[in-house]
């Protein structure tokens, strides 16, 4: 598979993250597909497919495959998952959090 043909299939991902803020998915749009892995924690984007050769797939993404739910946000558990609040509660990642909600009630 050659790293140009990847896209994603969605852009708000499993955590509320959206791609096209996302500085990682700037560069590979230009051309510069290194950082599609993450190198400190080890986890490749969202979107990348599974038989992608770097990386692995997130915990959170790990959690809604298992659950079968396309975000966190469909998850009967989300509000009182200790998980999810513990990710939001870094710095930085209220607006992660927005927009999940945002997402949730669009669903709704």
């Amino acid at each position: 598979m050659k790293d140009k043909e990847l896209k994603p299939a969605r852009f708000i991902q499993f955590c509320g993250a959206d791609c096209r803020e996302c500085d990682t998915y700037e560069r590979f749009i230009k051309g510069d597909d290194v950082a599609l892995c993450d190198e400190e924690q080890k986890y490749r984007c969202c979107w990348l497919p599974d038989d992608y050769p770097l990386g692995g797939d997130c915990y959170i993404k790990k959690c809604c495959v298992e659950k079968q739910v396309s975000f966190c946000g469909e998850c009967i558990q989300f509000t009182e998952c200790k998980t999810m609040k513990e990710f939001y509660s870094k710095p930085g990642y209220d607006a992660l959090k927005k927009r999940m909600l945002m997402e949730i009630k669009k669903r709704i």
